[in-house]
């Protein structure tokens, strides 16, 4: 499920109109999905499909933004959201920096608008270099470089173990 949300998030920010976007996106955290818009703003999209899920992770967010207290603007984006199924979360539980989108039936809906967490430029070019190289190692590796590489280290090993059964 998350990643049929992913998809339908990543079409909807699309149609917006934003430059860049990027799921499971790591840029000083992993992002669920992340996006630059055309004015150089960075969005985290951090998706939700259980209730035990959103309420471990609220703890860890609250402490990250907590009135707009940013620890590294540079890095940190500048607006939030929860995407989720139809009411798993109740706009109500989301915190006042955090916006909203609810996910039915194949379709991303705006619940809560979030509220702008810094002034701060990001490196925007920083961004796009790194989002456009995970997107292209992603298509032609199956993945990440770090996972391209560990693929290959367990299937040597694998050769190496059917070796070693022959001599034993």
């Amino acid at each position: 499920m998350t990643s049929d949300i992913q998809h339908q998030l990543c079409k909807h920010i699309a149609i917006k109109g934003h430059e860049s976007i990027c799921e499971n996106f790591g840029y000083n955290w992993e992002m669920d999905v992340a996006s630059l818009s055309k004015s150089g703003l960075l969005h985290e999209y951090e998706v939700k499909i259980s209730r035990s899920d959103f309420l471990a992770d609220k703890k860890r967010k609250q402490i990250k933004f907590s009135h707009y207290e940013v620890r590294n603007e540079r890095t940190c984006p500048h607006y939030f959201y929860y995407v989720c199924p139809e009411n798993l979360i109740s706009k109500s539980e989301i915190p006042i920096w955090a916006g909203l989108y609810y996910y039915s039936d194949g379709e991303i809906r705006l619940i809560k608008s979030p509220k702008r967490l810094h002034v701060a430029k990001i490196e925007v070019e920083k961004v796009l270099r790194k989002m456009l190289r995970l997107n292209i190692q992603r298509k032609y590796l199956g993945g990440s470089m770090l996972t391209y590489l560990n693929r290959k280290i367990t299937e040597k090993n694998k050769s190496y173990d059917k070796i070693e059964t022959l001599f034993t």
